[in-house]
């Protein structure tokens, strides 16, 4: 059910993502087919937002670090569910074992995919609150997208921890 659910999200994330690098390079400017509960209008949220300098991590738009974020997640994920072996794995380097002990929470990860991911998924989270703060006190834009996008990204850090335990 975890990994059906991190499917669903991953995919949501990654439409999203979509969206807003074509934003971001001008695709969706004055795309009259859009809804506007996307808001990609001109001079609307989600256009002005990818036009800011928090729309961009070390000159990466955010929205390409999202793919990468997404594609890794489905493909682990998917990988996992195919029930990949460890000898099937060692082409791309995710073998061994690893266990964390937080606190009382006991973390297993089958492979180096899982913790690393569940890295780059606490790194989104970080930022997705700092982007939440620019967007209300900084920029003084509403973008409903992007509140989406930043639920997405914690729910997906609460699944990846529940995944490994």
């Amino acid at each position: 059910m975890i990994a059906l659910l991190i499917i669903v999200l991953a995919l949501a994330g990654l439409i999203i993502s979509c969206y807003f690098t074509l934003a971001y390079y001008g695709r969706i400017k004055k795309a009259h087919w859009v809804p506007e509960i996307l808001c990609a209008r001109d001079g609307s949220s989600c256009v002005t937002v990818v036009q800011t300098p928090y729309a961009r991590v070390f000159a990466v738009p955010n929205s390409l670090l999202g793919l990468v974020y997404y594609l890794a997640l489905l493909l682990w994920i998917l990988g996992d569910m195919a029930n990949w072996t460890a000898t099937q794995l060692t082409h791309f380097g995710f073998v061994g074992s690893v266990e964390v002990s937080i606190g009382a929470m006991q973390l297993h990860f089958s492979g180096l995919a899982h913790p690393i991911l569940l890295l780059a998924s606490i790194g989104t989270v970080v930022l997705g609150f700092y982007l939440i703060y620019a967007l209300h006190r900084i920029l003084r834009i509403n973008c409903p997208l992007c509140y989406t996008a930043h639920a997405i990204n914690a729910a997906l850090l609460i699944l990846l921890l529940l995944q490994a335990r």
